[in-house]
C-alpha cells in the first residue's frame, strides 16, 4: 500500500487534533473557569444592582387618560373581510386543464 505525502500529512493533522481533543476534554484543564470570573461578576452584579434602584424611582404620569383629548380620540382600524382559502396544494394539476 503507497501513501503519498498528502494523505501521511492528512492523517498527521487528524491525529494531533484527536489528541488536543482528548487532552483538552477529558484531563479537566480545558474546563477550569477563568481567574477574574468572580471579580467581573461582582461587579456586573453592582453595576446590575444599581441600575434596578435607578428604574425603582421612576413613575408615570397616568393624568393623559383622562384628559378630553385623549378620550376623543376614534378608533380608525379597518375591518379584515375573511377570505376563503386557496387550494390545500398549489403545484397539483389543476383538473380539467392538461399540462401541454
Amino acid at each position: 500500500m503507497k501513501f503519498n505525502s498528502s494523505t501521511i500529512l492528512t492523517i498527521l493533522a487528524t491525529l494531533i487534533a484527536a489528541a488536543g481533543a482528548y487532552w483538552y476534554f477529558f484531563t479537566g484543564t480545558g474546563n477550569q473557569p477563568p481567574l477574574t470570573a468572580n471579580a467581573s461578576k461582582n461587579e456586573a452584579q453592582a453595576h446590575f444592582q444599581a441600575l434596578v434602584s435607578e428604574l425603582q424611582t421612576i413613575s408615570f404620569d397616568t393624568g393623559i387618560f383622562s384628559d378630553p383629548r385623549f378620550n376623543a380620540l376614534a378608533d380608525l382600524t379597518t375591518p379584515v373581510a375573511p377570505e376563503t382559502l386557496g387550494r390545500l396544494d398549489p403545484f397539483a394539476p389543476i383538473p380539467g386543464i392538461s399540462g401541454k
